[in-house]
């Protein structure tokens, strides 16, 4: 179901002594802002008719009953602290008045901690208690009625903690870090909850700056703080955060938007995106120049209440136009629209590159597409931009016409990596040379090649290592070579550091193009489908005079990788 459709209500937003803390009368305890007055931290999900609640907190009674609550079909846990617990024994009146058992989800060491602290709950002999069908999460998403929940498993200090993932929203409290593993299923989010606790350091809990710092890798389009304790006063915090950063307040209520940028291809398909603020561009690789001006069009539409939007071309115009010279492509179109919504665009208009679009002048362009297709009133592009028939149009033509148009014209500069200006041309050059760190640097991303895992000849599995073999439909290969990698399953979000091998393999006679990884970690189940990326070359492929001789050039090659992973930040 993605987003469509789910609210959630904020139905606590502080820590575990709530604010006001007791005894103090420090100036947030003592705030006239009703925004200051913090709960024990919980939130209430509704979609389908349906209404889960995250963690029952010793406020819960009161929770509920502002939140007008008729109904609760589950109930998930993030841990077994006191703090996210201690309610349980408040939905007594769910039960009867939905004359059922409450399905309840956690870890298990969690619903061990229920079982002793609500003991008399799980007694044949007793009446009047809460009735509860307790289910044990091992970490695989799971579905309530209709939504995928996907439990995100984060670092409470020492301890693990969920998370849950729901649609386009995540919701994560009592954390003081995020596994890189938990990352990776965090992505193209609408909305993130975070643990803020404070400025200074805690042991167990996040900081603000260390919230703003996910954030910032993340991307999510929005991001609310929450358990936070009386050091943050609510006006004061949320006036030094970012427009798309805001602090949870206690029954704040939010509808989350639909997971994903909204791709039209067709004119007639974004007959509503305006009013918009736009870029327009190939945007092949979507690498640091593109991102930077990505983030131009989401700050622009932050300001003037715009949305968000990219105008591309599929094919690329240079297959029509001069198709001698036509680039093979780092990115198919719908891996650029992920791309763009890592950044914060929300509608995409993959135009179709026709004759009729070709021979358009700049003034039709603009008039037919700019302007009324896509409303625009915010046009960024970089300082190269070229349109219209045979190019004639540039960036003054695209200001000149937008004062009778009705948009501002913004020119963004070109961007620079270690000394070069970045461009799609020279990222491809990079990678296809081998150099694939410095394209990282360029793309501000690994090189990643996606596709099937397909068997190979078994030869490796027999006589050197056992590998994954890659089929892709990428275009853009880097230089036959062996390089450090980290491997996807692009189903279930498992990584693994890994070893790769572009070539022929000249040591048993092939001549057909492989892609092979060997993976650094045990491999219990196979994957289906991977994305490899390449993270920096060891060296070339070459011929060795036996299988043996190549298994322990391999076994080398594993000794390099797991140094270079040994040097990067935990």
């Amino acid at each position: 179901m993605g987003g469509q459709g789910i609210h959630i209500t904020v139905l606590g937003s502080g820590t575990s002594s709530g604010v006001p803390t007791v005894g103090c009368s420090c100036e947030v305890c003592s705030s006239p802002d009703p925004r200051d007055n913090r709960l024990r931290p919980s939130i209430l999900i509704r979609y389908n008719g349906r209404a889960v609640v995250v963690d029952t907190t010793p406020d819960f009674r009161t929770q509920a009953l502002r939140a007008r609550l008729d109904r609760i079909d589950a109930i998930l846990f993030t841990h077994s602290h006191a703090d996210h617990i201690l309610g349980l024994d408040d939905v007594r009146p769910f039960n009867y008045r939905q004359r059922s058992s409450i399905p309840v989800y956690a870890m298990e060491e969690t619903l061990d901690a229920i079982r002793r602290v609500f003991r008399y709950a799980f007694d044949p002999a007793e009446s009047s208690v809460p009735h509860l069908d307790l289910h044990a999460l091992d970490g695989e998403p799971f579905e309530l009625f209709g939504l995928e929940f996907t439990p995100i498993r984060l670092l409470h200090g020492k301890s693990t903690v969920l998370g849950f993932r729901f649609g386009a929203a995540a919701y994560l409290t009592d954390h003081s870090d995020i596994p890189e593993e938990a990352k990776a299923k965090l992505r193209g989010l609408d909305v993130l909850f975070l643990d803020a606790l404070r400025h200074r350091p805690h042991p167990t809990h996040s900081t603000v700056e260390r919230a703003l710092e996910w954030v910032k890798e993340l991307k999510p389009r929005r991001a609310f703080f929450t358990h936070m304790c009386h050091d943050l006063g609510h006006a004061r915090t949320e006036a030094a955060l970012p427009p798309h950063v805001r602090l949870a307040y206690d029954a704040l209520e939010i509808d989350v938007r639909p997971a994903g940028v909204r791709v039209a291809r067709s004119l007639e398909e974004a007959a509503d995106f305006g009013p918009s603020a736009l870029t327009i561009g190939n945007f092949d690789g979507a690498h640091a120049g593109h991102r930077h001006l990505f983030r131009q069009v989401v700050e622009a539409a932050r300001e003037r209440g715009l949305r968000p939007t990219a105008l591309t071309f599929d094919p690329h115009p240079a297959f029509l136009v001069a198709p001698e010279r036509a680039p093979r492509l780092l990115t198919t179109p719908e891996e650029r629209c992920a791309l763009m919504a890592e950044e914060g665009i929300e509608q995409v208009l993959i135009l179709p590159f026709t004759a009729d679009v070709a021979r358009m002048s700049p003034e039709e362009f603009v008039s037919h597409i700019v302007a009324n297709g896509l409303g625009a009133r915010v046009v960024l592009v970089g300082d190269n931009f070229r349109f219209g028939h045979k190019h004639a149009g540039d960036t003054r033509a695209l200001e000149d016409l937008g004062e009778r148009y009705g948009y501002q014209t913004r020119i963004v500069s070109v961007v620079k990596r270690r000394g070069r200006i970045v461009s799609s041309g020279e990222v491809r050059r990079l990678i296809e040379a081998g150099r694939v760190a410095l394209a990282c640097r360029l793309l501000e991303r690994p090189y990643a090649l996606s596709g099937d895992v397909v068997h190979g000849h078994g030869v490796g599995s027999k006589q050197t290592v056992p590998t994954l073999n890659l089929r892709t439909q990428a275009e853009v290969l880097p230089a036959t070579g062996v390089y450090i990698t980290r491997t996807y399953d692009l189903y279930s979000g498992r990584f693994w550091n890994s070893i790769s091998n572009i070539g022929y393999r000249p040591t048993f006679g092939d001549d057909e193009l492989s892609i092979e990884t060997f993976l650094l970690d045990k491999l219990e189940a196979p994957p289906e489908r991977i994305r490899v990326e390449f993270l920096r070359r060891v060296r070339e492929e070459r011929k060795f005079e036996s299988p043996e001789a190549l298994k322990a050039q391999i076994l080398r090659d594993v000794e390099r990788a797991q140094a270079y992973f040994r040097r990067l930040p935990s």
